[in-house]
């Protein structure tokens, strides 16, 4: 377990107020984003023994969702998975490679010429596998790879219902063709958030007699996810680790590990307190966050810095300045994305400071 200061390059990252090992987490500074480790690594083991049947499809997990080299390297050593992990950006998996992963899934594409050389030094270093839609995106791949003296695994990525990237399962045979017959690149098989169209696209490359090698389903909520479907070899999520409202209540055995510890600053007016965080401290793109503990209390709006807290009548709780108040943000990943670093408590007592390193 990392239980030291991380080395803080200067001026690019906010410095974590240290405070010594087996504080409160109460006491820490706020806003924080606080990691309870008994719930990820209960959330970790839970939602990873679902991947346990040797017949089915195994784990990829999405970085996304934490940005952490710690909590990847956890979810990493733990059973279930195909030994690598998925992320979102280009950027994301150079950083991740740095950290010791050597396996990575870019979900998203690359197009622009720097990003395409970039996935091509990088498929030098480590196994590297991304998403392409496109005859042109593949054929600057394959030069790319080519020049450079690397080899890229290619998916192609499906549209689904609701997705604004990616072929239609009719036309994946034909651009499964084309991977399969540029230099410098390898046909790793299809991707897709639908499953619907992803196993139609597998029976059209079937029927085409093309064999895809893997077949990446992408995950956006923690449903009961297909697991039994026959044809999906991976199945790619990332929010189970650390949880957010947005995913409360669709598995029951998993809990929200993540939480904001904020500060009541002023409670001038009847039922409204102001907390300490905003939108600074816990994205609302999808969602305000929920309060956990406080039956009767609800977050209604948010500046910049501040988080106006409404309490219903009677709701049972004694404000006083400088109480503590936890929030369950709505989207993890987005919330996540505007910190430096995450507090890590276990049984309510810090532990150690985890780098947002992506």
């Amino acid at each position: 377990m990392l239980r030291h200061t991380p080395r803080l390059p200067e001026n690019d990252m906010e410095r974590p107020i240290m405070k010594p090992i087996g504080t409160p987490a109460e006491e820490l500074d706020t806003p924080s984003l606080v990691v309870e480790l008994s719930a990820l690594e209960s959330n970790i083991n839970h939602f990873h023994s679902r991947f346990l049947d040797s017949q089915g499809p195994k784990l990829r997990p999405h970085l996304q969702s934490h940005l952490s080299p710690a909590i990847a390297h956890m979810q990493l050593r733990a059973p279930g998975t195909v030994g690598g992990a998925a992320v979102s950006t280009l950027g994301q998996a150079e950083i991740f490679a740095q950290h010791g992963i050597d396996d990575i899934l870019i979900t998203n594409l690359a197009v622009t010429a720097s990003k395409v050389s970039r996935a091509a030094a990088l498929a030098k270093r480590i196994g590297l596998t991304i998403g392409a839609d496109s005859r042109r995106n593949i054929s600057d791949l394959g030069t790319a790879a080519t020049s450079a003296g690397s080899e890229i695994a290619v998916l192609i990525v499906v549209r689904g219902e609701s997705d604004f990237l990616g072929v239609s399962p009719g036309d994946a045979p034909a651009l499964a063709g084309i991977v399969s017959d540029t230099p410098g690149l390898s046909f790793a098989g299809l991707m897709s958030s639908n499953s619907g169209s992803l196993l139609d696209a597998l029976s059209n490359c079937a029927d085409e007699g093309i064999e895809s090698p893997s077949a990446a389903l992408t995950l956006d909520e923690i449903t009961s996810a297909p697991a039994s479907l026959a044809g999906i070899t991976e199945m790619i999520a990332g929010s189970y680790a650390l949880m957010d409202a947005a995913n409360l209540g669709l598995m029951s055995d998993l809990s929200p590990a993540a939480r904001i510890l904020t500060t009541v600053m002023t409670h001038q007016d009847e039922g409204l307190v102001w907390l300490d965080a905003g939108q600074k401290a816990t994205s609302i793109d999808t969602g305000l966050p929920l309060v956990d503990g406080i039956s009767g209390a609800t977050v209604s709006r948010m500046s910049a810095e501040h988080g106006g807290m409404v309490l219903e009548a009677g709701a049972s709780w004694d404000i006083d300045l400088g109480s503590k108040v936890w929030l369950i943000p709505h989207s993890i990943a987005n919330t996540v994305n505007v910190y430096d670093f995450i507090h890590a408590t276990r049984d309510g007592k810090f532990e150690a400071v985890w780098e947002v390193s992506a």
